[in-house]
């Protein structure tokens, strides 16, 4: 950075530490060694904040149960409690806790200058009721559930990724309890563009197996995967019992249409009536034959995704080995623990599974999530792992554990009002534990576990510097809502018409792609010559021509259903030009950074290569699969990446502009400790900033007008405009050495840290 040395960078990192029992230093320069360790939601329908729903003065009282709890394990284990931290370091703590995110300059400042008691609790409820909170619960949903937006096995052609991704931020925007969701998800059915929700399966497409075993880790903190081959080896589960259950959801499938097709098929066979078998099945395997099957899975193709709820009944595999059932029998729907719960009168196996599965009753589900939020907020869960609970697991303080359960059972599973609770435990307040974490070794909670930032912490701590209004900025979603416009549309057309109809169109359509598909063989087969002498400009050019074929082809079959004119791009990839673009959107940040924006809106997970890639953000691929651990590539990128430009370089940005609006060298390093740390500093910080920042003043004088005394009138007038233009800029070539500054306090630990 302009101004300042290297040695400075060090020397004045070095001098900038907590005043607590651990010391964050500022990882060497020199030896480049490591520092640490999209969507727009629904509008909800109905929102009140939290202190409406339930006075702050009930959650206080459930608060101080919880430290009465926890006074007992202190004194039963001998362990102290920490000191209380200071306003300072509870706002931020708050804000990354509860926001996801650092506090900005004026929010700090705001609290900071509060006189009210009662502002700890007050500062919970509003983030609680903020934007921030809805950004920050979904990272954490999304790394539960494993949320792609980018979507797999036909989800990206029908926008399955980010229906899914929008469902589950309308559930937290409406605070939608937590066993409703739970059995919202379960029970899911129909299109993602009528039902978000179906992505729960559409994201283990074709794996109803697999589904079950992320199901029981993610509701019932369950791991059955080892007993879908065999007997569990290090629990009680049998492969019979993993079978049972996944017996329940078997019936769901991901692929639509079928019906639609079957009455094609009749509709077809109908003209053979009175046909014997061979003639029927030599019409079926026919040209004529295979070209309407074609037609209509071609017309069936932007339909094909979604779920819906079958009879198919689940069979035991062909080498089942053991002795309570023959290999390749059909399994009954049974849950693994509490009696079966008898079905209503009608009611499918989905229905039955999600009810038991979220019942009060079930010894698992109550428990599992209480604990997973008590992780969110501490650190550690009271059961550790939380995902891996066996009959003999024993939580950290059994009279913590039960008295949560109770907790989420008697809030009916709000987890707003939960975490509104668990956020006022005087635990929270204290002191960051350095404690190291050792599995098998029982965690007292004196205080909240120190921890560095989470990658979506760091990202959307970096943003909040870099862009105004935060928390409002949102994607462009005009090419989504376009497609599912057009799905929509589409969907409603498809089942109007009965099998004759869609025998009719599928007729027409089978004898408009005879043409289309005599031009796409030949361009295949002048692509095939192009790639055997490896002309790569004209493969390129000839695999256009296929694409823009095969985009004509089905745009026709969708112009049989919907109209001459329709454009059906949108129905199998991005909408068409003109036709829901991406824009610029909102002026207030016209010259930002597109991709400046809450990790929340961002790809899910963000592309390989990206801060929050590169900082250990889950990438979805198994539950809660995010990282914290230090690597090489994330010194780099604190030290030299891109993401300093938007914050330090970048005039516009709120940190650069606090630091124009400082009238003095003082102001200007309280706003940036106050941006930043989110605290003041220290007269001894202070006193190391200030005679750094006037060495560089010393190196960046300001401009001398030198203007000859016999310099002509025109010559004089130009010569002072040109030093006029100078002084101007004067005070923005200062501002490169508190950029300098800014530098050394983001490379620190103490950024990075939950502190």
């Amino acid at each position: 950075m302009a101004g300042f040395t290297n040695s400075f960078l060090i020397r004045a990192a070095m001098k900038i530490m907590f005043s607590r029992k651990i010391a964050f230093v500022f990882a060497s320069l020199s030896a480049g060694s490591g520092i640490f360790c999209h969507a727009r939601a629904a509008a909800p329908d109905r929102f009140q904040e939290v202190n409406d729903l339930r006075p702050r003065e009930e959650v206080l009282h459930d608060a101080k149960a919880i430290d009465d709890i926890l006074a007992k394990g202190y004194a039963k284990h001998e362990v102290k409690s920490l000191p209380v931290v200071d306003d300072a370091t509870f706002v931020r703590r708050a804000y990354l806790q509860l926001g996801g995110r650092i506090p900005t300059y004026e929010e700090t400042l705001a609290y900071l200058e509060n006189n009210d008691p009662g502002k700890r609790a007050a500062l919970i409820d509003r983030i609680l009721d903020s934007p921030a909170y809805l950004s920050h619960a979904f990272n954490w949903w999304a790394d539960l559930l494993r949320i792609r937006t980018p979507g797999r096995n036909g989800q990206a052609q029908v926008g399955g990724g980010i229906s899914y991704a929008l469902w589950v931020k309308d559930a937290i925007n409406r605070n939608m309890p937590f066993d409703d969701m739970a059995r919202a998800l379960i029970t899911a059915e129909g299109y993602p563009w009528n039902n978000g929700a179906v992505g729960y399966y559409m994201r283990d497409s074709g794996m109803p197996l697999d589904n079950m075993s992320n199901t029981a880790q993610v509701f019932l903190g369950t791991q059955m995967v080892c007993a879908q081959c065999h007997n569990h080896p290090f629990d009680k589960w049998t492969q019979m019992e993993y079978y049972q259950m996944a017996a329940y959801t078997y019936g769901v499938q991901t692929r639509m249409g079928g019906e639609k097709n079957k009455e094609i098929q009749a509709a077809f066979f109908s003209k053979f009536k009175g046909s014997d078998a061979e003639k029927r099945k030599k019409a079926y395997k026919s040209k004529e034959g295979q070209l309407l099957r074609r037609a209509a899975s071609e017309i069936m193709r932007p339909l094909r995704y979604g779920a819906s709820h079958s009879s198919r009944k689940l069979q035991l595999p062909h080498d089942y080995q053991y002795d309570d059932a023959d290999p390749k029998a059909v399994v009954t729907p049974d849950p693994i623990f509490v009696d079966g719960i008898k079905p209503a009168e009608k009611e499918g196996k989905v229905e039955v599974y999600a009810k038991w599965m979220t019942a009060p009753e079930n010894p698992r589900f109550t428990k599992v999530i209480a604990n997973r939020l008590w992780k969110h907020v501490f650190g550690v869960g009271v059961i550790e792992p939380v995902d891996d609970l066996k009959d003999e697991t024993q939580p950290s303080n059994p009279e913590l554990m039960a008295h949560l359960e109770k907790l989420m059972v008697a809030l009916d599973y709000d987890m707003k009002q939960f975490l509104r609770v668990l956020y006022n435990v005087e635990a929270f307040a204290r002191e960051a534990s350095a404690e190291e974490i050792v599995p098998g070794n029982p965690y007292h909670f004196p205080g909240p576990v120190l921890s560095r930032m989470s990658a979506e912490q760091l990202w959307d701590s970096f943003v909040t510097l870099s862009i105004p209004y935060v928390d409002e900025r949102e994607p462009d979603l005009r090419r989504h809502e376009y497609k599912v416009e057009q799905l929509s549309a589409y969907e409603e057309k498809v089942y109007e018409l009965d099998g004759k109809d869609m025998l009719t169109v599928a007729k027409k359509g089978a004898r408009m792609a005879k043409d289309t598909n005599g031009q796409m063989a030949q361009v295949q087969k002048q692509l095939r010559v192009a790639q055997e002498k490896d002309d790569r400009e004209a493969a390129a050019r000839l695999r256009k021509e296929y694409s823009q074929l095969r985009n004509k082809q089905r745009s026709s079959y969708a112009s049989l259903v919907m109209g001459e004119d329709y454009d059906g791009r949108a129905l199998y990839g991005r909408a068409p030009g003109g036709q829901g673009n991406a824009t610029k959107g909102d002026d207030r940040w016209k010259n930002f950074s597109k991709n400046l924006m809450r990790a929340s809106y961002v790809q899910s997970p963000a592309p390989p290569g990206h801060f929050l890639r590169e900082f250990g953000q889950s990438d979805r691929e198994v539950i809660e699969n995010a990282s914290r651990e230090p690597s090489v590539p994330q010194a780099l990128t604190l030290l030299n990446g891109s993401i300093y430009s938007s914050v330090l370089l970048q005039k516009e940005s709120p940190l650069v502009q606090g630091l124009i609006r400082g009238q003095s060298p003082e102001e200007k390093v309280r706003i940036l400790f106050l941006s930043i740390l989110n605290r003041k500093p220290t007269s001894e910080e202070m006193e190391t900033c200030l005679a750094e920042i006037r060495e560089a003043k010393e190196k960046t004088p300001a401009p001398a007008n030198k203007i000859p005394k016999d310099a002509s009138p025109e010559k004089r007038r130009k010569l002072e405009k040109y030093y006029a233009e100078r002084a101007k800029k004067y005070p923005l070539a200062m501002i490169k050495a508190y950029q300098g500054l800014a530098w050394a306090l983001l490379n620190t630990r103490q950024f990075s840290f939950v502190q």
